[in-house]
């Protein structure tokens, strides 16, 4: 009963395309929101943005015509986010909420009192292709 049991589940684990297969709890499509500001000059903007963490792997959008950003996270949720045109390394965190749900923010400091922030939640454990 129990070889029986364990050789479908096999099977089913196998059937399931390596794609699709989570190896971090915090692995999904983020979608949210990034701020631009500077106080120094007053502006700011603000854009959706979405993002694929899948292991220690978070991609998250570029900026208009710049490459995605390439962040790691740590097993606690630690975020670290790389500099990027006038912007410094960055940190942020993903922090586990009710019902397996998953937020995270993080910022980018700037030159003067410039920085970008990232507000998003996990939208779904399903990955893009």
């Amino acid at each position: 009963m129990h070889r029986v049991f364990l050789a479908a589940l096999l099977m089913a684990t196998f059937a399931t395309p390596a794609s699709a297969q989570r190896t971090s709890p915090h692995d999904g499509i983020y979608e949210g929101t990034r701020l631009q500001d500077c106080q120094a000059t007053g502006r700011s903007g603000q854009t959706r943005v979405t993002g694929q963490l899948r292991g220690n792997r978070f991609e998250i959008a570029g900026l208009p015509g710049d490459p995605p950003l390439e962040a790691t996270v740590g097993p606690n949720g630690a975020v670290t986010l790389p500099s990027f045109g006038l912007f410094g390394a960055g940190t942020g965190q993903i922090f586990e909420g009710a019902n397996n749900a998953r937020r995270f923010t993080g910022s980018h400091p700037g030159r003067g009192r410039c920085q970008i922030l990232y507000e998003m939640r996990r939208t779904s454990t399903r990955f893009r292709n």
